[in-house]
Formats: structure tokens, C-alpha cells, sequence
């Protein structure tokens, strides 16, 4: 129905060329077709191994990297080409252009100038309509000009934090992120490596072909059609994001029932829940208190705590781990909660979640992982405390989800439902390849961030920051992705313990957080926050330049233990500052500087970047590890980096000006910007080397080398025959753009986006030959069509990226890439149309943005209640998650 449904509109659509009459065109076609090529036994082994090739890229079994190696050796040793043709792509302008924009974009990323840059465009958004405008444009246009990987790299952090704090789920954000990111890259030339791929086999195709004015593709020769293909993304992605996008941010091992112990000896015990600092948490609520068998929903602030009593907890599993370490309750296992009930109404010895091994404590457990109940599995209908989990699965269960809805009841007396989520706590990895777990369960994933270090970490407040007078929450220190801020020294002397989301920051305020690696080296790139230890960095001997984070193990025979950090006068001896200390089971609470050392303590350290090579021998440390792209950012050469950039972009934009006349290559032009971004100092050699992903360049040099084989063996020109068959049928030339942005879009849904440029450009361009198309249209149709990627996460590194990040579920991105998919061809259906006149439509995009944005600013002044009628289930979602 649909392919009827497209047959028809392009049927009508094609019935009015704006260029030569359709009689014409078609007469021009059958000519065309008449000349089929004959295929000789080359032909069929290229098809033979185009095929091979696209199975396994399709299976992800192996990169495509490595795929277009062993396809372009193959052919070689066949004589398909020669060594020299399979070769040459790795010298070509175009590829090597590539590899050193990796370099710019790194030397921007490195001083800060990027991120800043975007942070001060995202603002405060009221909407997930105005958060995603905001956070689109400058994405897609940033995007226009560095590679689209680690924009999103280090957007994907800052929008989640952003999201939060404005009560916006992330998972209505990171899509959209990922999508401005890919719709920015088709703007320019240099937007995305695979414009480059194109680029350099046009280069090569008509300098071969003695044809040197169609060899060049200039920077914005895309740009018109890469505008009018962006606003039809950003328009798509603004309007069906309310609707088709999930609004809950929960991932499968979040809203998860759990369920804690209060010992004697905690500092909860005998205080109200808000004394005890348990009303205010982050991404974690307490719904209900059991004592003594009897369960209690309607917990308030002013609920007294006892000893023994059992805390029910909703929310996320890191979070969990996190106050039940800072309030020393237990986290219990569905058997320590039976043991507990036998403990408490027959007076027995408590069976705490340490005194069941191993099984019974995250602390200790070597593995967490969630698993889903598959439908008619045998422990469907019966209760936690009826399936022996450790007799049978060597197992315990930690925590249970179920839907979007808080269970009420004892989680040991829950009643397993298929799909159900359970978080289990197991021994070892064998408990993985058990037949017995492989057939109740599915979706089994291991939690390694529940077992992630934490260290706790001072940052004081400046009078840069500009979160001075704000609450936390408004100061954007909640919500923060892998970081829960724990406490605030004031400068007063007082200490705040307990810390709600209306807490004021102040001039001068120490802050406390708690996290991983990743949440540290993220806090230090704050601006107007400054590390407790900054003194003592600001000492060291080490370079900037060649600093970064590394974690290094206390050994057990080491000269440290016993003594201090300031005792050991570490800073002196080895050039290095402790910045936080992880111990195994307890929380230091007090300066790092004066905490007494023991074997097994991971000291997080702020060092010169040979600090691995300096002490591997040394008997102080066990095991030394540096912490990647962990690096301080050079504040102090951002406007030299954001200057370099741009410079070189200027470059690009004279010589588009000029027309006919090359002020300087882009390549040169590159070259020299990472040049001078080395000489200022704005990032490292090594750096700048680890910045260049060479599979990428590996790829594309390999990708040409296959496209020459496509047209030698003369299997491109075949094919597009068979193009120009169905754009007869269809009726004209632009059904030929639309027939191979089709077929490149759905080929770059199986392989990379690079392999499908390199395989449907040549038949692109035999089609274009054919038809008497200027060479630079059809590249723009194939760089189209090669970065649209929106069904499957897979099918785009950025797509993967925010995929893994949002935790989304397979159906949920797919639920919002295939409407996209077919709202695009439509839109390359009205690009090509008014191809002649292309300008024209780039003023109807921007007229059409300018009502839907003109449009949603009117709809703001609509009253609430008429509103919340067009919002699905947001409403009653919230309420229920309230509740």
C-alpha cells in the first residue's frame, strides 16, 4: 500500500519539470536503456563479494574497516584491479582531509571553546518543544563544520543534566541530539566524512574521464540542499517528538523496588525522614516503611525511624548503592528480607545482607545484571520467597520492576509477572551461561556502573560560578549524569548534611560530591567550580598540556600505609595531587590530605601524563592506570582555538566567493590550523594523534579502492541501468534522484554510512552520465541519502551512541526513525523538484519553520488546562510517579 501510495504522489509530482518536458526526457531514457552492458566474470565475482561483504557488515560481525580490507584484497589477488588502485585512496586529498579535521575539532574540544559555546545557547527551556529548538540549531550548525562524533560525545553528559534540571525526560532529547548532529552534516562539505568519501570519488571519476571542470565539489555546493533537508529534520523531529518520543527517562534497572535495612548504629535511626536526610534524595524515594509485618505507604517528613525497620525504596539502582553507603543502611536480598521477618517475630540472629555471602551484598558481589521474566516461564504466578533463587540460579534478588507503576507489599511476597525486570546479585559470570537462567530470563545485561568506584569529591564555589544565589536544583547541581552531590561546607563553618533541591548555594561553599571517574573529570570542567585540592595543582611541576587523571592502587607492602597524604609528602615525591580516595565498603568523609592510607585504597590522582611509565616498578602502588581523554581543558587558549577554527572555515567561504579560483585548499588550510592549534598550545602531539580515528580513514581509502572495482567490472553501470529502467517507469529524470536516494538510505540502514556512499556513488554517477546530469547533483543526492540513518540505532555511530546513553528499547527508536525515514523521501521529493530553483525552497523551509516556531510561541499563551487535553499521559504519568 505504501509503494502504491509513493508511486501515485511521484507520479503526479514528476508530471511538472521545471527543466525539459517529460516527452523529451523520456526519449532520452529509452535511449539510454537501450544500451545495456554486458557483464564479464568480473562483474559477477564483484557482486558475489558486494554481497558477502554487505551479510557481514549487515551481522556486524566484523568492522568495515576490516570488511572493505579483506573485499579490496580479495579482488586484487583476482586481477579485478591492480595494487596501485587499491592503494591510491589513501593518498587522496579528500581522505586525508578527513584525518586532519579530526585533529581542529580535537584542538577546539580540548580548550573548552565547543562546550561553552553550546552551553551558553541551550539556556533554560519551559518544554521539551523549546529544549529541543534550542538545543538543535546549534547542534546541526556546529555539526556543519566538525566532525559529528564528539559533538555528541560531549553533549550527550550536558544534555541529561540539562534535561533534568528543566524536567525534561533525556530520553526526549538525546534522539533529537544525535539527529541534529547527522541533518548538521549535510550542510557542508566537511560536515561529515562521508561527504568526503563522495567528494573524493567525483575527484577521482572525472579527473580519470579528462573532465576537470565536474571534479571539483566545492564546500557548499550541498549547502542549499543540505538547508532545505535540515529544516524538513528539525521540523519532523520538534513536532513528532511530542508523541512519539517516550517521556519517561527510567531506564530497565531504574524504578526498581528495593529494599534496605536500618541497623542500630545508623545514623537514620530515631530521626524523622528528614532529619535523616531521606526526603530530599536525588532519583531515589522512599514509598513505604514495613515494621514488624506492617507496611506503611503514607510515609511523611516527620515518620520517625526505628531500628530494624525495612525501607522501600523506588528509583535507580546506583542510587540506591549510593545512600544506602552514605546513611549505612543494608541493601537486602529477597532471602535477607525472609531472614529479617524470622529475625523479627522469632527472635532470631538478623541474617543481614553481608552475613549471606557473597550473594547478599553489592558491595561484594562480583556480578549484578537485570534480566527480564520471558512469557510462560515456570516462577510466573509464584512469590519471590517460593523460588529458591540460589538453589536454583545461584542467584539473589536485589530489585524488581514492573511497568511504570510503584508496587505496593513486601517485595519478597511480590508475585512474578512475565517481563517483569529483576536486578539479580551473583558469585560469578558462569551464572550467565546457565541453561536454567537462559531459559526464565531474557534481556540479560550485566550492571557494571552499580559496581563503579566512587570518590568523593570537594569542589569550591568562586565567584565565576553562576549558580551563586540560585538553589541547587537552578544552579544545575542536581540531576548531574554518574554525580550526587552529598553535602555543603559553608564558609561559615556550618555543614550541611542533608541537601534538598531549594538549597542556595553560596559565595565560598565547598561542594561534596560523590561518583565515578567520569562525574570527577566532569565537575572539573565547570566553570567557576574549583577542586578542594586546587592549591596543590597549581604546584605542580607537570604541564598542563600533559596532565590528566590516573588511578593508582596502594600496595600492601607499600610505604604509604600508615601514613597520610600529607605525612608522605606526596605532592613533592611524586609530582602528583590526590584528588578523592576510593576505599573498599566506607566513605571518607574528611580532607584526602589527611586521610591515613591502606593497602587496597585507589588514589585518584591529577599528574603529568608518564606517571604509569615513572612508577610501574614502584613498591608504593600495586596497579597503576590513567584514565582516558581525561584531561584538563586549557581555558586559557579558547579564543585562540575558536579563532584558529574559524580562520579556516573563512578560508573555505572567501574561495566559494571567488568562484573558479582556490584562495587555499582545505586540506592545506587544515594542516595549518592544527599546526598553529600545536604551536599555541592548545592541545598535545599525542593528543592530536589519539584524536584520529583511523578506521574511519582505513575505510574510506579501502571504500574507493572498491568503487574502482565496481566500475572497471563495469557491475556500477549495469545497475544503473536497471535505475534508469524504474526511473522511466516512474516517469523522468528527478524519479532518478529519488529512486537512488532510496536505495542508498536503506543500504545505509545495514552497513556503515561510508560503505553505502562508496558502493551506490558509482552508480549514482554511471546513472547521472547516462542522463546528462551535472555530476555534483547526483553526489548531493547520494550524501543525502548515505547519512540517513534514522531507523536503526546501528545504523549511525552517533545513533549508537545516544542509543546506549538514553537506554532506550529497540522498538523506541525505531518507533521514531521509520516516520522520519518516510517523512525525508518526501522531502527529497520536493527538494528535487524544485531542483532548478532550489533557493526558492530553501525560503519556503525557512517560512515554514518561521510559522510552526511563530505557531508554538501563540500556544504557550493557551491556558494549562486546554493544553495538558493534547499532551498524551503526560498528566497522569507525572501524578502517578508523584504518588
Amino acid at each position: 500500500m505504501i509503494s502504491s501510495l509513493l508511486n501515485c504522489v511521484m507520479n503526479c509530482l514528476f508530471e511538472f519539470d521545471f527543466v525539459e518536458s517529460a516527452e523529451n526526457s523520456g526519449r532520452e531514457l529509452r535511449r539510454e536503456s537501450d544500451k545495456m552492458v554486458q557483464l564479464g566474470w568480473e562483474s559477477y565475482l564483484v557482486l558475489a563479494t558486494l554481497i558477502a561483504g554487505l551479510v557481514v557488515m549487515a551481522g556486524d560481525w566484523v568492522g568495515p574497516d576490516f570488511v572493505f580490507a579483506l573485499m579490496v584484497g580479495f579482488l586484487t589477488a583476482c586481477r579485478v584491479i591492480t595494487v596501485k588502485e587499491s592503494t591510491e585512496g589513501f593518498s587522496q586529498n579528500g581522505v586525508l582531509t578527513v584525518v586532519i579535521l579530526f585533529v581542529v575539532a580535537e584542538g577546539i574540544g580540548q580548550t573548552g571553546g565547543m562546550e561553552k559555546a553550546l552551553n551558553l545557547l541551550l539556556g533554560k527551556a519551559t518544554s521539551p518543544f523549546w529544549a529541543i529548538t534550542r538545543m538543535f540549531i546549534p547542534v546541526a550548525i556546529t555539526s556543519a563544520f566538525l566532525n559529528n562524533t564528539p559533538i555528541v560525545a560531549l553533549l550527550i553528559p550536558i544534555m541529561i543534566a540539562w534535561g533534568r534540571r528543566n524536567r525534561i525526560s533525556p530520553k526526549k532529547l538525546l534522539i533529537p541530539l544525535s539527529y541534529a548532529a547527522v541533518f548538521g552534516g549535510t550542510l557542508t562539505q566537511i560536515g561529515t566524512s562521508t561527504n568526503f568519501v563522495i567528494s573524493s570519488l567525483q575527484e577521482k571519476r572525472y579527473t580519470q574521464l579528462k573532465r576537470p571542470g565536474d571534479a571539483k565539489f566545492g564546500m557548499f555546493d550541498i549547502t542549499p540542499y543540505g538547508i532545505v533537508y535540515c529544516i524538513g529534520g528539525f521540523l519532523f523531529t520538534v513536532i513528532a517528538s511530542h508523541w512519539l518520543l517516550p517521556s519517561d527517562e527510567t531506564k530497565r534497572h531504574s524504578d526498581l523496588l528495593l529494599v534496605a535495612r536500618v541497623p542500630p548504629e545508623s545514623p537514620v535511626a530515631n530521626n524523622t525522614v528528614r532529619e535523616a536526610g531521606l526526603k530530599g534524595m536525588e532519583r531515589l524515594f522512599l514509598v513505604a516503611v514495613e515494621r514488624q509485618g506492617r507496611v506503611t505507604h503514607a510515609v511523611g517528613p516527620q515518620y520517625l525511624l526505628e531500628p530494624e525497620d525495612l525501607l522501600y525504596f523506588c528509583g535507580e539502582l546506583e542510587q540506591a548503592h549510593f545512600y544506602s553507603k552514605a546513611f549505612s543502611l543494608e541493601l537486602l536480598t529477597n532471602e535477607a528480607i525472609s531472614g529479617s521477618k524470622r529475625a523479627n517475630f522469632q527472635g532470631e540472629k538478623h541474617p543481614s545482607a553481608l552475613e549471606n555471602g557473597s550473594c547478599g551484598s553489592v558491595e561484594d558481589s562480583t556480578l549484578i545484571m537485570q534480566a527480564s521474566v520471558r512469557k510462560g516461564a515456570d516462577i510466573i504466578g509464584k512469590t519471590l520467597d517460593q523460588i529458591d533463587f540460589r538453589k536454583r540460579f545461584d542467584v539473589a534478588v536485589l530489585g524488581l520492576k514492573r511497568g511504570e507503576t510503584h508496587q505496593p507489599g513486601p517485595l519478597s511476597e511480590m508475585v512474578v509477572n512475565a517481563n517483569d525486570v529483576l536486578v539479580l546479585l551473583g558469585d560469578n559470570e558462569e551464572v550467565l551461561q546457565k541453561p536454567e537462567v537462559k531459559a526464565v530470563f531474557k534481556d540479560v545485561e550485566k550492571l557494571d556502573e552499580a559496581l563503579e568506584k566512587e570518590y568523593l569529591t570537594g569542589m569550591k564555589v568562586t565567584n565565576r560560578f553562576k549558580g551563586v544565589g540560585k538553589t541547587v536544583y537552578d544552579a544545575g547541581l542536581r540531576g548531574i549524569n554518574g554525580l550526587t552531590l552529598l553535602a555543603i561546607d559553608r564558609q561559615s563553618g556550618e555543614h550541611l548534611k542533608f541537601i534538598e533541591d531549594d538549597t542556595v548555594v553560596e559565595l565560598g561553599d565547598t561542594l561534596w560530591f560523590a561518583g565515578g571517574v567520569q562525574g570527577v573529570h566532569f565537575l572539573l570542567k565547570i566553570s567557576g567550580l574549583e577542586h578542594s585540592q586546587a592549591p596543590q595543582v597549581s604546584k605542580l611541576r607537570a604541564d598542563i598540556l600533559y596532565r590528566q587523571l590516573v588511578k593508582a592502587s596502594v600496595a600492601s607492602e607499600s610505604p604509604l600505609v600508615g601514613n597520610t597524604v600529607r605525612e608522605a609528602h606526596f605532592r613533592n615525591k611524586y609530582d602528583a595531587v590526590v584528588l578523592a580516595i576510593h576505599r573498599q565498603g566506607e566513605r571518607l568523609s574528611m580532607d584526602v590530605r589527611d586521610v591515613k592510607l591502606r593497602a587496597g585504597d585507589v588514589l585518584l590522582l591529577d599528574t603529568g601524563s608518564n606517571f604509569g611509565h615513572r612508577y610501574r616498578n614502584d613498591a608504593a602502588f600495586s596497579l597503576i592506570s590513567g584514565v582516558p581523554e581525561s584531561s584538563p581543558v586549557k581555558k586559557s587558549r579558547m579564543w585562540v582555538a575558536l579563532f584558529l577554527g574559524a580562520a579556516m572555515i573563512a578560508t573555505q567561504i572567501v574561495s566559494s566567493s571567488i568562484g573558479g579560483t582556490e584562495l587555499i585548499n582545505l586540506f592545506t588550510a587544515g594542516i595549518l590550523t592544527s599546526g598553529l592549534m600545536l604551536l599555541t598550545r592548545c592541545l598535545s602531539a599525542d593528543q592530536a594523534r589519539n584524536s584520529i580515528d583511523w578506521r574511519v580513514y582505513t575505510t574510506i581509502a579501502f571504500a574507493i579502492a572498491f568503487s574502482t572495482c565496481m566500475e572497471k567490472s563495469k557491475l556500477a553501470r549495469a545497475i544503473a541501468d536497471i535505475f534508469i529502467k524504474i526511473s522511466e517507469s516512474i516517469g523522468g529524470m528527478r524519479a532518478s534522484y529519488v529512486a537512488i536516494y532510496i536505495a542508498t538510505a536503506l543500504l545505509s540502514e545495514l552497513v556503515s554510512n561510508n560503505a553505502a556512499a562508496a558502493i551506490m556513488y558509482p552508480i549514482a554517477a554511471d546513472l547521472g552520465d547516462a542522463l546528462g546530469v551535472v555530476p555534483t547533483r547526483m553526489s548531493v543526492v547520494v550524501m543525502l541519502g548515505a547519512s540517513a540513518g534514522f531507523t536503526l540505532p546501528y545504523s549511525y555511530q552517533t545513533n549508537l551512541m545516544v542509543y546506549a546513553a538514553g537506554d532506550y528499547r529497540f522498538m523506541e527508536f525505531a518507533k521514531f526513525g521509520l516516520p522520519c525515514q518516510c517523512f525525508m523521501i518526501i522531502t527529497v521529493i520536493l527538494i528535487f523538484l524544485l531542483d532548478n530553483r532550489i533557493w526558492v525552497a530553501v525560503g519556503l523551509g525557512f517560512a515554514l519553520m518561521l510559522v510552526v516556531l511563530g505557531w508554538h510561541l501563540v500556544w504557550e499563551f493557551v491556558p494549562a488546562s486546554i493544553r495538558s487535553k493534547f499532551s498524551p499521559g503526560r498528566k497522569e504519568k507525572t501524578e502517578k510517579i508523584e504518588q
